[in-house]
């Protein structure tokens, strides 16, 4: 019954990443993809978070309402929200077990910002290989990187302000899932 309950939860946190990555597309690089899957992974475990960030983000890129991406591209992110429900497993219980909330929310904050960092920079790097040519790689991503800037800032106040309640809430359950960690 567990497992049935872990899969469903599953199904319905990965629809409701597509839904809030179509809700938000047209306001560049303010999302709550990021924050949707680390807080499954925290829920669900590494199997089930990786399954939820990748499929929610893969949906979403590839039935975006502004357009698909490249299949190289696609994959990238694909891979790289796997990786952020994979790291809410590891990071999302020692964040919801820190006893002083400030640093808490500090570390909640730098986790956002340090997560999109490594999302920007693995797409980046597959689009310049994609894409680019005649230009430094180096020119490339951190260009790509510093246009995602506002990503980065959003993220950080967005964890900052949300991860600590929201992990908190979301404990018991995770508990009561007890999913193979």
């Amino acid at each position: 019954m567990k497992n049935t309950r872990a899969v469903l939860l599953a199904t319905l946190l990965t629809a409701l990443v597509y839904v809030a990555g179509q809700v938000l597309a047209a306001i560049p690089n303010v999302e709550l993809v990021t924050f949707l899957a680390f807080v499954a992974g925290f829920l669900l475990g590494p199997l089930l978070g990786a399954v939820v960030g990748g499929a929610g983000m893969a949906a979403h890129s590839l039935f975006n309402v502004m357009g698909m991406v490249a299949p190289p591209v696609w994959i990238a992110q694909w891979g790289a929200y796997a990786l952020v429900g994979v790291a809410g497993a590891l990071a999302g219980p020692w964040i919801a077990g820190m006893r002083r909330r400030g640093l808490a929310a500090v570390v909640s904050g730098v986790t956002g910002a340090a997560l999109v960092l490594f999302y920007q920079a693995v797409v980046n790097a597959v689009s310049f290989v994609t894409f680019a040519s005649g230009i430094s790689v180096w020119v490339y991503v951190w260009g790509g990187i510093a246009f995602a800037a506002l990503q980065m800032i959003w993220n950080a106040a967005l964890f900052a302000a949300l991860l600590v309640p929201t992990l908190h809430v979301l404990a018991r359950y995770r508990r009561e899932l007890a999913v193979a960690r």
